[in-house]
């Protein structure tokens, strides 16, 4: 202390201290509050003013417990000060000496708030005095209940939702966990608790198969305070397997304060086995898809038709990958064919525009060029507020291929290749459809190549199917392109002629055909010749052309063959008589029209009777008497030949065991002309057999003759039978020798006794000596080969006498006798002589 002040009065000194006192407590922040031993306020700072709502001037000298103390603390708040003065501190209030502890205070105005108090006792001369230090906690209080609350609703907020909530520590998502809700017990089975105590339960708990992976993801998104996201598996406390969707995000708080990791795990154990379910019903589905023999689609409907979905098989089908399909918007419209690219361009649009199912067949070109016939279904379906096109595309080609072969085949003959009869009639019903139109006709020629069926039987199907299909070709070149050329038969071809002048072109035609046909056919190294009968018509409807062709054919035929006739309507008489006289022959009896008569067969040498041919007549109810010539070829062609050889047969075999019976010094024979037609099919050995032995004939007394063309047609079978006959005994004679074909071979290689020489051969022989020659080359030949020769046709004793001069044994023929009854024949039989 300065002299100074030491030198100032007391009542100054004083005063001054006081001041520097007042000064120090009304800078403090909490209210200050001086009592003596009765409880009387000796200091209220300015603090306390504020706390309490009293002014200092107020309260000095008054009580404290009356002003700041709550009503019902007053009666303890008096006692404890009250026994502090009498007996100091002790148990109760004197424990508050010392430290702060939370009180109750009231205000002026009676509203009572938490204050924190620290009480101190001042040791001065005489009764203590107290000092109290006053916080007021209102705030402080507010704020935290506000925390509570909000703690609470949060913790109420997290603990409710459908996930387990986490709050990490912000460097090491293995380290022990601030907090995670109560969730985790469904979840896993672990408390709150046991998870939070437990170090590494986390990391354990991860899947073997997952572990690695979450681990790693999880630091490095800790590390580097990213958001992170994850899937994996977490075993439970009793071993079963959930899934879990991990989600966490790095929380760094606005004060500054340390951060941390704020997360939650869904339970997504149900999602994933519907998921799972799913790719397998997919698997299934693709796998199902992807083994169908079509290509599944699926396009949007927008301006491109973009591609969402196209199964494998588009690669095998067509040569591009799905890749490629789904990538270039534009390769459909590429691929179509341009015939039928507006077609199909145009069903797309009327489906995307009404949503009407698509169905059509279209080609698309592969990457090697080839097309491809493709079948194209789909239909419209919706999903999720979009439309799509979802079809399939099929494969058809062989089908078409299949379908085009059979169109083909119904209209095209299998063998030229050449249009069919029904092609060839819808052509024709065209052709005159325009020419109606147009007023003209068309001209229709048939063309039925001559005796070819010796050709099949002389050198084979094979070849004869060959020579069909030059001839179809020959026919082809020779004509004009917008001519028609149709195989309508067997050996039958038909030509279309389409012209302004329809009959002078059909001529025309015809006259090419001729022509082309002259020149042989070479079939395996060998030539083949072939003529044709050709009939033309003309004429505006299609039977009435048709049936006149056919007609003039059948004429032209008739008339001599290798020609061609213009049909006429006096050939529908001829065609009238014919098909008159076929249905006589079918309805004519045996034993009243039909009758057997014979030409004696004569020995040149003695003149004597030796046998006889038997000869059929037709005695016509209303023509008279008809010559072979008349009918025969009518009966071979309907089949009634077989039925008239049989009974000729019969007669003759009869007729000569009368014969024999009559002349018992001779054993003449009797000779029976053979169809093809009896020949074929088995049969007639066994009716030979039982003819000799009705008649208890021996079988040389029966000579069967057959023509070299009866031969040649199905010659193995007929060689079978004819050997088999031989081997009887029975003769056979090969009839018209030197007329068919390959006669030496027939001669050389089939069971033959007698040969016939051909009228044609003996005809006018003594007034053509050229003729000479030939007969005595088949005499020769006959000799040479150790058979029996018969003359057919002598009609003069010059001829005769020329025969027996040239070594010709046996004749027959008018100069001796005409056919006559077998009656009439006995009688020559019994005389000896002609």
């Amino acid at each position: 202390m300065s002299t100074h002040a030491a030198r100032l009065p007391g009542g100054f000194a004083r005063r001054r201290r006081d001041a520097h006192l007042r000064a120090i407590l009304d800078a403090a922040m909490d209210a200050v509050v001086t009592i003596d031993h009765r409880g009387l306020v000796l200091e209220f700072n300015r603090a306390a003013e504020e706390m309490f709502g009293y002014r200092r001037e107020e309260v000095l000298g008054r009580e404290l417990a009356g002003l700041v103390v709550p009503e019902r603390l007053r009666a303890a708040h008096r006692a404890a000060l009250r026994r502090w003065t009498e007996h100091g501190p002790g148990p109760g209030a004197g424990t508050l000496l010392g430290r702060r502890v939370q009180v109750e205070a009231q205000r002026a105005d009676g509203s009572v708030f938490p204050a924190e108090l620290a009480l101190l006792r001042v040791d001065v001369p005489g009764p203590p005095l107290f000092t109290a230090s006053i916080r007021d906690l209102s705030e402080r209080k507010t704020a935290d209940e506000q925390l509570r609350e909000a703690d609470f609703r949060y913790r109420t907020l997290v603990e409710q939702l459908p996930l387990v909530s986490y709050v990490n520590r912000p460097d090491d998502p293995v380290s022990r966990p601030f907090y995670v809700s109560p969730q985790l017990e469904g979840l896993l089975g672990y408390s709150p608790e046991e998870w939070l105590a437990t170090p590494g339960l986390f990391e354990r708990s991860l899947h073997e198969e997952d572990r690695e992976r979450v681990l790693a993801e999880k630091r490095a998104a800790y590390e580097r305070r990213e958001a992170h996201r994850t899937e994996y598996r977490m075993r439970t406390a009793d071993g079963r397997v959930v899934w879990v969707e991990d989600q966490s995000v790095h929380v760094q708080p606005p004060g500054g304060g340390p951060g941390f990791r704020r997360g939650f795990a869904l339970d997504i154990t149900e999602r994933k086995a519907t998921e799972d379910a799913l790719r397998r019903a997919e698997l299934r589905y693709r796998t199902l898809v992807e083994q169908l023999p079509l290509a599944i689609y699926i396009d949007r409907l927008d301006e491109t038709s973009s591609n969402v979905y196209t199964s494998p098989q588009i690669e095998a089908m067509l040569g591009y990958s799905v890749q490629e399909w789904a990538e270039n918007p534009d390769l459909f419209v590429e691929l179509l064919h341009p015939e039928d690219r507006e077609r199909v361009l145009a069903a797309h649009r009327r489906t995307h525009a009404t949503g009407e199912p698509l169905h059509l067949e279209y080609r698309l070109r592969r990457r090697d060029g080839r097309w491809v016939w493709v079948q194209d279904q789909a239909r419209v379906v919706a999903e999720g507020g979009e439309s799509f096109l979802q079809g399939y595309l099929l494969d058809v080609t062989a089908r078409r291929e299949a379908e085009e072969q059979l169109r083909h085949q119904a209209l095209h003959d299998p063998l030229t290749g050449l249009a069919n009869r029904a092609l060839f009639v819808d052509r024709l019903e065209h052709a005159l459809v325009v020419g109606r139109a147009h007023g003209r006709e068309a001209g229709v020629l048939f063309v039925d190549l001559d005796d070819f069926k010796r050709v099949n039987d002389t050198v084979g199907h094979h070849v004869g199917d060959a020579v069909l299909c030059a001839v179809g070709a020959r026919l082809v070149e020779s004509l004009p392109a917008s001519s028609t050329v149709a195989r309508v038969g067997g050996d039958e071809f038909a030509v279309l002629v389409e012209d302004d002048d329809a009959p002078a072109a059909a001529v025309d035609a015809a006259e090419r055909v001729v022509e082309a046909l002259k020149a042989p056919v070479q079939v395996e190294g060998r030539e083949v010749f072939v003529t044709a009968s050709v009939g033309i018509a003309a004429g505006a409807e299609v039977d009435e052309l048709l049936r006149s062709a056919d007609v003039a054919m059948y004429r032209a035929k008739s008339g001599g063959k290798a020609q061609y006739i213009v049909y006429g309507e006096a050939m529908d008489e001829e065609l009238a008589d014919r098909f008159q006289l076929v249905s006589d022959l079918r309805r004519a009896r045996f034993d009243r029209e039909l009758a057997v008569l014979y030409q004696p067969i004569v020995d040149l040498g003695k003149g004597t009777f030796v046998g006889a041919e038997a000869l059929v007549r037709w005695r016509h109810p209303t023509r008279g008497l008809l010559s072979p010539a008349e009918f025969i070829a009518l009966a071979e062609e309907t089949g009634a030949i077989v039925e008239i050889g049989r009974r000729v047969l019969e007669d003759a075999c009869r007729q000569v065991a009368a014969w024999r019976r009559a002349a018992p010094g001779e054993r003449p024979f009797v000779s029976v002309n053979v169809s093809v037609r009896q020949l074929w099919g088995g049969g007639f050995e066994a009716a030979v057999a039982e003819a000799l032995e009705r008649y208890a004939l021996e079988p040389e007394a029966l000579m069967l003759e057959v023509t070299e063309s009866v031969l040649a047609r199905r010659r193995e079978e007929v060689a079978d039978t004819l050997a088999a006959l031989a081997r009887r005994g029975v003769r056979i004679a090969l009839d018209d020798f030197g007329t068919g074909y390959s006669s030496l071979s027939q001669l050389q290689d089939l069971p033959v006794d007698v040969v016939k020489i051909d009228r044609s051969f003996i005809r006018a022989l003594a007034r053509e000596p050229s003729r000479i020659a030939f007969v005595r080359a088949i005499v020769d030949l006959a000799a040479a080969l150790d058979l029996a020769l018969v003359a057919e046709g002598i009609e003069g004793l010059a001829e005769a006498s020329l025969l027996r001069g040239l070594g010709c044994a046996l004749g027959q023929g008018f100069y001796f006798s005409e056919p006559i009854p077998g009656p009439r024949l006995l009688e020559l039989a019994a005389g000896g002589d002609p």
